[in-house]
């Protein structure tokens, strides 16, 4: 089997999956128990840790599997506490990556295979201090040595061995919790209930379902799609584009390049797959990519490479509110 029809057998399971817990009113019957043993499983490792960092940790995370736009969050937000004169630091899981050791910092020139795609995505749009490792406790430490001043963790509300100081969990308003229940006969992580023990909650707009707590309303504002080449906008022109996605909701972002004005050919890969150049490289063109999906491929693929890059407008208020947290912490 290559490794082509290899994707496309994960796309596709993840496509059912996706069915099942956002289409489907009820959980499928086979999986129920499934279900019912993850949680018991998973019962010892769900809640808030009550251990205290030594500076300000900030994880945004999320209840569901899959993407709920946590990573222009995390960039906002690095963003953010930088203008306020702060030593921020990242660190991550490390999705796919193989470095030659762990923690791994995060280079600029490094590859998805050593850094993971979303931690290397993260390094470049940002420029802050990366740590990766499976035990985000000990990429922690790695950020405090090296003199952060304070830590984002992008993903982690679920890692219970790290210890945090500020909880933001990121909610899909389009998708919200599906059929509400525990993986796999349902996108979630942790139950619902753990709303009520995190510090704030942002639902990425538009938000078409009922929350159960307060939460704050996010938007994705798109900034343009520039070519990897030499940076220049690419604008709808009446011609087809080719748009490839290895994220976990690839069907949006054909559907957001649909509404700026482009006629798209689509091409959803699973989740964090890699794209093959001799592929890609005969598509029709000019491609258009993700900044997560362009942290996988090496430099000149093909000339008519675009990426489309997103912001995430947060909250002033949120915003002040981690400002001031921050400001106070005190370990």
């Amino acid at each position: 089997m290559t490794r082509r029809h290899r994707i496309g057998w994960k796309y596709r399971i993840e496509a059912r999956a996706r069915h099942w817990w956002y289409e489907c009113s009820k959980a499928p019957v086979l999986l129920r128990p499934l279900a019912a043993a993850y949680g018991r499983l998973s019962a010892g490792r769900v809640g808030r840790p009550s251990a205290r960092p030594p500076v300000p940790v900030i994880v945004v995370g999320n209840l569901t599997a899959g993407g709920s736009g946590k990573t222009p969050v995390v960039e906002a937000l690095v963003s953010d506490l930088m203008e306020d004169g702060r030593a921020v630091a990242i660190i991550a899981r490390g999705y796919g990556a193989r470095p030659s050791r762990v923690p791994h910092r995060v280079d600029v020139d490094d590859t998805a295979r050593q850094a993971g795609d979303e931690a290397l995505a993260l390094h470049r749009a940002t420029g802050a201090p990366t740590w990766i490792a499976p035990d985000r406790s000990a990429a922690l430490a790695c950020a405090v040595a090296a003199g952060a001043e304070v830590v984002i963790s992008d993903d982690g509300l679920q890692h219970r061995a790290l210890a945090r100081s500020f909880e933001l969990c990121v909610i899909d308003g389009r998708r919200g919790f599906g059929n509400g229940s525990l993986l796999p006969a349902g996108p979630l992580r942790e139950p619902v209930e753990r709303l009520a023990s995190v510090d704030a909650v942002l639902v990425k707009a538009p938000c078409r379902f009922e929350m159960p707590v307060t939460a704050d309303l996010f938007e994705l504002r798109g900034t343009g799609i520039r070519s990897v080449v030499d940076g220049a906008e690419l604008v709808p022109s009446g011609e087809g584009i080719d748009a490839v996605a290895g994220i976990a909701d690839p069907d949006r972002f054909f559907e957001a390049l649909g509404e700026a004005g482009f006629e798209v050919r689509g091409h959803p890969l699973a989740d964090h797959a890699p794209i093959d150049a001799a592929w890609l490289a005969g598509l029709p063109g000019p491609v258009v990519i993700t900044g997560k999906d362009a942290a996988r491929l090496q430099p000149g693929v093909r000339e008519d490479l675009y990426v489309a890059g997103v912001r995430a407008e947060l909250p002033p208020g949120l915003l002040q509110r981690i400002r001031v947290h921050v400001r106070e912490f005190r370990p």
